[in-house]
């Protein structure tokens, strides 16, 4: 991780406890926020890369360890950041997926802030176009999914740039079973600021890994750099004009 070149970086089976907290920060160069599981089960975590502008406004949990909210700042843009590892039965998804809609609604969330949701859904939203061998089907929690999305205007972005492709996050080899069920959720406002969605193998796991990559945070980092003014804007008549009506300027020779 600390190799890669992400700025915030989602996991999900961390098999994370609290004994192991101040190692991991002591081998990662920014912040940490957990949401531990136990040593064989569950568990999330959000990395921040310490070159990133990031300030933490609030971090929310579920009991299950199973998902991790953050309200923050990310180069002075205010964002919310949902990684979640979605449990399997149908039953316990809807639970879970009521409790994120929840949390979301009580954040009170302004119109300029951008949510980007991601992680192990462990659901499809399309069985003919996400789903390979065995009998996938829509459950009845793609419903709270569904809620949740026309609430905070999200969208499946890798979707809405592949609308016809098929293409797997996970895989099972006997019998070969594939599925979509990592991907991204985001605010359809910064749809045109995403740069890349992809998919991409990932390092002993059957699930692949998931890329999002955005100008929205890049535009605003800052940097040592100086200001230049523009010398035409001498010879410019509406310029001057524009000077002298909002500053007294006077002139003797």
């Amino acid at each position: 991780m600390n190799k890669d070149k992400a700025d915030i970086i989602f996991l999900q089976e961390t098999y994370s406890t609290p004994d192991i907290e101040n190692t991991w920060k002591s081998q990662w160069k920014g912040d940490l926020y957990f949401a531990h599981g136990s040593e064989h089960s569950r568990g999330v975590l959000i990395l921040i890369k310490g070159r990133l502008n990031f300030e933490l406004k609030s971090c929310t949990h579920d009991n299950e360890d199973c998902f991790t909210i953050l309200k923050a700042n990310v180069q002075e843009q205010s964002f919310i950041l949902v990684n979640i590892y979605a449990p399997n039965k149908t039953s316990e998804q809807s639970i879970f997926f009521q409790e994120i809609q929840n949390v979301l609604d009580s954040l009170n969330i302004e119109a300029e802030c951008d949510i980007i949701i991601g992680g192990d859904f462990n659901v499809i939203l399309n069985p003919e176009l996400n789903g390979l061998g065995g009998k996938p089907k829509l459950k009845d929690s793609v419903k709270i999914i569904d809620q949740i999305r026309s609430s905070f205007d999200l969208i499946d972005i890798w979707r809405v740039r592949n609308p016809d492709v098929k293409r797997f996050s996970w895989r099972q080899k006997t019998p070969v079973i594939q599925r979509r069920l990592d991907f991204w959720l985001i605010s359809s406002s910064i749809q045109d600021d995403i740069e890349r969605v992809d998919i991409i193998s990932a390092i002993k796991s059957d699930h692949s890994a998931i890329i999002l990559s955005t100008n929205v945070i890049e535009e605003q980092r800052h940097g040592r750099s100086f200001w230049k003014f523009n010398a035409s804007l001498i010879d410019d008549e509406k310029f001057i004009s524009l000077i002298r009506d909002r500053y007294d300027i006077r002139s003797s020779g």
